[in-house]
């Protein structure tokens, strides 16, 4: 273990024998509110444990202050005896979910961590800690930490707490919620476990989003050789550019594309959404394209949305950022840091709720119905 190394504080230490004590690929889900060092738990529990357990894992689904693998990612990493933080280890393992915070994408977030965590088991780990953030209040926080326990299955589930934290609900259903039920261990916030100002947060946030984004090039993706998730554009029959045109101009709405998919016909505007209104002068266009409706989405507004482009099995080839459609040769036009090679390998395009500048800035995130 590295000299420069805080040690463990004798209040966690009876995580240690808890998780040693697990069966082979154990998993251990870390439960804590904001500010109650579920990172610094994870890194030093995980350190002295790779130390005297051997291979351990740890995950990292805390997806706003990620530490393995940038922001709006879950990443998995092994345990390093000489690793002082935990944003040293190398993710061997990263998941798109495309959201900054817990509430924004819980399917995709819950999905993401047990990628993360089977990953972790296939790989060979003999324990499994996994870090979530610190959403905990509420029933939407109580809906994904119970997805993230049945789907990872862990043995145990570790709250530390303070005084007035109220987890003992979310202990008991995270608990029973792990398929054969799972032991939970209650650990005190020792007094030297400082608090993260907001300000930290967000400078730390842009760090490693920055890194993500940062020195990216355009990458044109066709949109008849990829599938995309999480928005509207490329999942339906691209009308023909003389038929979009025209709807446009009957319209007056600056149309550049448009895709009917299953009698929903979507117009792609090159500005902001329509007046409202508009609908009520589409009738002659419903019928002619044979659509049930009609709706209008921005193009400008899904510009820098945050994007996972992935290959042909699932893998996670990077991090991307939308920039345009191009209408004529109907490609996704994407800002990423790919090779030439890996670009040629994206097959799915998910679009997360996140927006990144060019310098790894957050924007506003998306809002409902905008993609």
């Amino acid at each position: 273990m590295s000299p420069d190394s805080p040690p463990l504080p004798e209040a966690w230490r009876p995580a240690l024998e808890a998780i040693a004590a697990l069966p082979e690929g154990g998993a251990a889900l870390l439960l804590a509110a904001t500010d109650r060092g579920k990172t610094t738990f994870a890194t030093l529990v995980a350190r002295v444990l790779a130390e005297s357990v051997g291979r351990v894992a740890v995950a990292d689904a805390d997806i706003g202050q990620s530490e393995i693998g940038p922001p709006g990612t879950v990443g998995v990493a092994w345990a390093d005896p000489a690793a002082v933080k935990m944003a040293e280890l190398k993710p061997f393992g990263l998941y798109f979910v495309g959201a900054l915070g817990a509430q924004a994408l819980p399917l995709e977030h819950a999905v993401a961590t047990a990628r993360a965590v089977q990953a972790a088991r296939d790989a060979g780990a003999r324990r499994i800690l996994l870090d979530t953030t610190g959403f905990v209040t509420g029933p939407v926080a109580c809906r994904l930490k119970v997805a993230k326990a049945t789907l990872c299955r862990p043995a145990l589930v570790i709250a530390l707490e303070r005084d007035g934290d109220g987890l003992d609900n979310l202990v008991r259903a995270a608990c029973a919620a792990a398929p054969g039920g799972a032991k939970a261990l209650r650990l005190p916030v020792p007094p030297e476990v400082g608090r993260k100002s907001p300000t930290l947060r967000a400078t730390r946030r842009l760090s490693r989003l920055s890194r993500a984004v940062l020195d990216a090039r355009e990458v044109a993706l066709p949109l008849d050789s990829v599938a995309t998730l999480g928005a509207t554009l490329g999942t339906g029959r691209p009308i023909p550019p003389d038929q979009a045109q025209w709807a446009g101009t009957a319209l007056r709405l600056p149309v550049v594309y448009a895709e009917n998919a299953d009698g929903v016909l979507t117009l792609y505007l090159d500005g902001p959404v329509p007046r409202p209104g508009w609908e009520s002068e589409a009738g002659a266009i419903t019928a002619h394209f044979k659509a049930r409706s009609i709706r209008a989405l921005s193009l400008p507004a899904h510009r820098d949305v945050l994007l996972g482009l992935h290959d042909g099995a699932g893998k996670l080839l990077g991090l991307g950022r939308f920039l345009r459609l191009d209408p004529e040769r109907l490609h996704l036009v994407v800002a990423a840091r790919l090779s030439e090679a890996a670009a040629e390998r994206v097959r799915l395009v998910a679009f997360g709720r996140a927006r990144a500048a060019a310098d790894g800035a957050p924007g506003p995130e998306v809002r409902p119905g905008e993609l």
